[in-house]
């Protein structure tokens, strides 16, 4: 029996959910549906996804050694 999926938002963990459920449901459909123009909009402005992991730290030699760029 084919089922589809329907995933509403077009966040993080949206976008990974759509993923997971594409991986694993493989005799249906996986809808990803966001209202804004683009999925992951707000990754893009957060710094893609860097930010959680580096704006802890206060020493400035520590936070350039670890940023990825």
């Amino acid at each position: 029996m084919q089922k589809n999926i329907v995933i509403i938002g077009g966040g993080a963990s949206s976008f990974m959910a759509a993923i997971t459920a594409a991986e694993m449901h493989l005799n249906g459909t996986v809808t990803l549906l966001e209202k804004n123009r683009e999925v992951l909009g707000k990754v893009k402005i957060s710094g893609g996804g860097r930010c959680n992991v580096t704006n802890s730290e206060k020493i400035p030699k520590k936070f350039a050694k670890n940023y990825p760029r």
